[in-house]
């Protein structure tokens, strides 16, 4: 009998211990997070005709910001093809004499696909400059290849946020011409 009276008393002794059960219904645990960025493609174009030592203006309206890449290709491996990104037109002088305030540079033959990133911050015109640099043997740099262009636009946004269905503009490809040209 005395075994049973200490071992009860333990029992009762251990449930005094619990925690009463609670009336009130749990508090539901609040878990913030940020949904990750989400890249759309916004633009593809392609076209021919891009002949050795010409400028190549594409002016691009876009409305939304968020991180762009632009991917640019062409067909042949040994063409050396200069890609460039602004925000300023520039006349041909500008471009030959590399006055023209680019805020992007690619002025190599690798790699091909060139891809380009920059954060848009304002939504504006931005100008795609291509320019396909002709054999200069003296340099070791060019080619004498006439190209087919094909080039893509990327945008990221972030969170719950998704570029909108109007958020590129594309102008035509245009030849920056030489006065007389």
């Amino acid at each position: 009998m005395r075994r049973c009276a200490r071992n009860c008393f333990l029992v009762v002794a251990a449930a005094a211990l619990l925690p009463a059960c609670q009336t009130e219904p749990p508090t539901p645990v609040l878990i913030v997070g940020q949904l990750p960025p989400q890249r759309t493609v916004i633009a593809q174009v392609s076209f021919g005709g891009v002949e050795p030592d010409l400028w190549f203006s594409i002016p691009i309206s876009l409305s939304q910001v968020g991180e762009l890449d632009i991917t640019v290709d062409w067909t042949n491996d040994d063409t050396w093809m200069y890609v460039y990104w602004g925000n300023v037109e520039c006349d041909i002088n500008q471009l030959t004499k590399g006055t023209c305030q680019f805020l992007i540079r690619s002025e190599t033959k690798d790699p091909k696909p060139r891809i380009l990133y920059t954060s848009i911050s304002t939504p504006a015109t931005y100008y795609l400059y291509l320019y396909n640099v002709p054999r200069q043997p003296a340099l070791g740099i060019g080619s004498d290849n006439i190209e087919a262009v094909a080039f893509q636009l990327g945008l990221t946004v972030g969170g719950s946020a998704t570029p909108s269905e109007n958020v590129v503009r594309l102008g035509q490809p245009t030849v920056v011409r030489r006065p007389g040209s």
